[in-house]
């Protein structure tokens, strides 16, 4: 510990919880108390406790002692004391600095996002983790006046690519910052604090388990809730027989036309009756929300008093009086059903305008909206408690497929059910399917909490920032200190006692020696007898398939008649099948009373022999995974012209000011004077094909573009990233996204100055994705004008950068 932070933990730690403490109109809980702490005799500590717990008032204590605690409590002059607030989403970052400006003045407090930059000299002040990041490659000095930086969802580290800036910041943060994070329930949350002890010196842990709120959970089935445990938190076997009774039921009716097993509007009926509203009613798609939103008002569900439509009727005419844009006001009616509104349903989604979400969220936290139909991004940190939560499928799609929740998944859906001093018990609801098994909502249910795994890897704009300030050598070593590394080194270390216990295994079952009882056989003869079993299953699947393909064929006319078999296919086929058979029916070993042990006993030794032939391989390309990575990236950048002797060049110096998965491809762009030239609705066009990711899976046939320049422009920067996708595919990456299409019009027609209300969002899109989408076109723009002060294409960057920035992109 420096001298410095000695001085500063000179004042007992008791005298500065209780004066925190009579700020508080509560009394704090232990878990609180320990944390604080922990906090003042530790280089930093990581709270793990459920959602809505009340781990951020540790953060916020370190706010406290910065602004307001008495000046005899405070950090002495000389020692660092500002607090920087991270969160990984900038909707949470808005809102944290909401919370912190109402609370300590906006004076005081500072935010810094993609789109914003408000106060930034602040004593405090909230950004998000990229811009943190940021901070670190392009001003570290700024941090010197920092005492403690908040990391909030801090189990983000297992998120791509979030978790890269994560373990960035903290491998790269000045020695002397104190690290306060904020996790969910994480069930390794000490190798998380070791690896950071190891970096920054004693980091502390303080785990909670327990909710706040009590947590009931229910199995809908046919529309009535059944407990799914009991009093003592055993399975309720009524609902397990339930369960598989309707399982059984509906295996035996699954031709026969029925009616939903579970019907929303029975739910929500359910919900009202049994006093568990206020309710958000998960729905994995923005389709399934608006259906249930339609539903809703067809079948007139009013769960409002009049007393409280006349409050929603207040609060509603408000917020829109808030908006000073006409154009927007329009928008925002048309986007949230004054009358659904007033009966108390609403949805949340990431597709609506953020001001219509804020509004939604504002008359839910009141108590007005009494259901809200949401996808599970509501889950993701925002402060909207519930007294019930409700699961409307236990699978969701990934991007490939559909699966069924994890233990953690559902933990993190059902962390809102339960107000804290409000509610006696949370409610959490889980409507039974056809396709799902009970028994793996049981699994999920009494599942361990989340295991974080590091999702680390180099990124082009991390190589050209660390060979900035760097050599190879010294950044390859960064890149070791990283927690993927650190799990690394856990497995290996976990491995090399594995192997050891294999090996004893292996040579315990080669002892072993099975033979049959009157025929002389040897291991070479069981060996015949599977390859012939295993043959014989592929001729049989070959036939299946040819027949099939034979009987389509000859439906169109080919081959001529059914019963053709043009050059013996069939024939040959059949031939090699009964050769299979009978030495399979000559084998020593079908008769043999041994068989069965025989075969489970070689293919143990198979096992056992394939896991100690390729764990030790996976687990050095693992090791080493990092820095052949790094030496790929250095490739394409040394290949691209943006790296010349592992140092940046005057291209790759442009692409390290810009970030994000753009910045190769812009800083060609601004390079080689492409959007010289273009007027400012071309530039957006232009730009925003680079910084979006359409929201479809499939990419259009034909796209249409505002102007003859702006397809000029699309086709050099199409041309610059076959070149770049080029070089990843020699050096064995694939990394890089193809351009966007959706937004090119909305862009072009925002920029015009048209009416946010008169703009169509693209095919499978919402107004709130338009918004999105220029709302990073906007964040690049900000980037450029920094990058290209001294270059032409400043002005025109300018211009479209103003001409971009409306209230509703400026609002927090």
């Amino acid at each position: 510990m420096s001298a410095a932070s000695g001085r500063a933990a000179a004042v007992p730690v008791e005298e500065l919880v209780a004066a925190f403490q009579a700020t508080l109109p509560w009394p704090l809980d232990e878990f609180q108390v320990e944390a604080l702490h922990k906090l003042e005799s530790h280089r930093g500590v990581l709270v793990s406790a459920p959602t809505s717990s009340g781990k951020t008032v540790v953060a916020e204590y370190a706010v406290w002692r910065c602004l307001e605690a008495p000046a005899h409590l405070r950090k002495p002059a000389n020692v660092p004391s500002n607090v920087v607030y991270t969160t990984p989403l900038k909707a949470l970052s808005n809102q944290k600095y909401q919370d912190l400006s109402e609370r300590y003045g906006a004076h005081r407090v500072g935010l810094v996002t993609g789109e914003h930059t408000i106060n930034d000299g602040a004593p405090i002040v909230v950004m998000t983790t990229e811009i943190l990041r940021n901070v670190l490659y392009d001003e570290p000095g700024r941090l010197d006046v920092v005492g403690d930086v908040v990391l909030d969802e801090v189990h983000y580290i297992d998120d791509y690519p979030r978790g890269t800036v994560w373990e960035e910041i903290i491998i790269e943060a000045p020695r002397h910052i104190r690290f306060i994070g904020l996790s969910a329930t994480i069930s390794n949350v000490e190798e998380v604090a070791a690896w950071m002890t190891e970096l920054r010196g004693d980091v502390a842990t303080v785990v909670r388990t327990e909710r706040p709120v009590d947590l009931k959970l229910w199995l809908s089935i046919s529309n009535d809730f059944l407990p799914l445990f009991d009093e003592q938190g055993h399975v309720t076997r009524r609902t397990l027989d339930v369960a598989r009774n309707e399982t059984l039921h509906e295996r035996n009716t699954r031709w026969v036309k029925q009616a939903p097993e579970n019907d929303l509007l029975h739910v929500v009926d359910r919900l009202r009756e049994r006093d568990m509203m206020p309710a958000i009613y998960f729905i994995f798609s923005r389709r399934g929300c608006r259906e249930a939103l339609a539903r809703c008002a067809v079948h007139n569900v009013d769960l409002t008093t009049p007393d409280e439509k006349a409050r929603i009727d207040a609060e509603y005419a408000r917020r829109l009086d808030l908006v000073d844009d006409e154009d927007e006001r329009r928008v925002y009616r048309e986007a949230l059903s004054v009358d659904l509104l007033r009966r108390g349903v609403a949805m949340h989604h990431a597709g609506m305008l953020p001001y219509a979400k804020e509004t939604v969220e504002r008359l839910f936290l009141l108590g007005l909206i009494k259901v809200v139909f949401a996808t599970e991004t509501l889950s993701l940190g925002l402060n909207m408690p519930a007294r019930a939560c409700v699961l409307s499928s236990f699978t969701k799609f990934d991007g490939t497929g559909f699966h069924a929740l994890t233990a953690g998944e559902l933990t993190q859906l059902m962390g809102r059910a339960g107000r804290r001093g409000i509610d006696v018990v949370g409610h959490g609801i889980i409507l039974k399917e056809q396709d799902v098994d009970v028994r793996d909502i049981y699994d999920a249910a009494i599942g361990g909490e989340m295991e974080v795994e590091s999702k680390f890897s180099p990124t082009y704009t991390m190589t050209l920032n660390l060979l900035r300030t760097r050599s190879v050598e010294q950044a390859e070593l960064l890149m070791e200190r990283s927690f993927g590394q650190y799990q690394n080194a856990g497995r290996y270390a976990h491995w090399e006692h594995k192997e050891r216990n294999l090996q004893e295994r292996l040579q315990d079952l080669k002892a072993q020696v099975y033979r049959h009882p009157t025929v002389n056989c040897t291991e070479k003869t069981l060996s015949q007898y599977l390859r012939a079993g295993e043959e014989i299953t592929e001729l049989q699947a070959r036939i299946r398939r040819s027949r099939r393909d034979h009987w389509r064929d000859s439906r169109r006319g080919r081959f001529g008649g059914r019963a053709a078999d043009p050059g013996q296919r069939f024939e040959l086929m059949r031939r090699n099948l009964k050769t299979a058979q009978q030495r399979l029916s000559q084998s020593p070993c079908r008769n043999c009373p041994f068989l069965s042990d025989h075969r489970a006993h070689r293919f143990e030794v198979r096992d056992v022999e394939e896991t100690l032939s390729g764990g030790e391989d996976e687990l050095r390309a693992a090791r080493d995974r990092y820095r052949e990575e790094f030496r790929a990236y250095r490739a394409v950048l040394t290949d691209a012209g943006y790296l010349l002797d592992d140092k940046p060049t005057e291209l790759g110096s442009l692409a390290a000011s810009l970030y994000g998965e753009s910045a190769l491809v812009v800083a060609e762009a601004i390079e080689e004077g492409w959007f010289e030239g273009l007027q400012a609705p071309e530039l957006s066009a232009a730009l925003v094909m680079v910084v979006n990711e359409d929201r479809g899976r499939d990419r259009p046939t034909r796209i249409r573009f505002p102007s003859d320049a702006v397809e000029r422009t699309f086709r050099l920067l199409r041309g610059a990233l076959y070149r770049l996708a080029s070089l990843e595919q020699q050096h064995g990456l694939d990394t890089l996204r193809p351009l966007s299409f959706d937004y090119v019009l909305p862009a072009y027609w925002w920029t015009m100055g048209v009416p946010l209300a008169d703009i169509d969002p693209p095919a499978g899109a919402d107004l709130g994705d338009v918004v999105k989408a220029i709302k990073n076109l906007y964040s690049m723009l900000r980037q450029m004008e920094q990058a290209s002060r001294s270059r032409p294409l400043h002005a025109l960057v300018v211009e479209t950068r103003e001409r971009v920035e409306r209230d509703l992109i400026r609002r927090v």
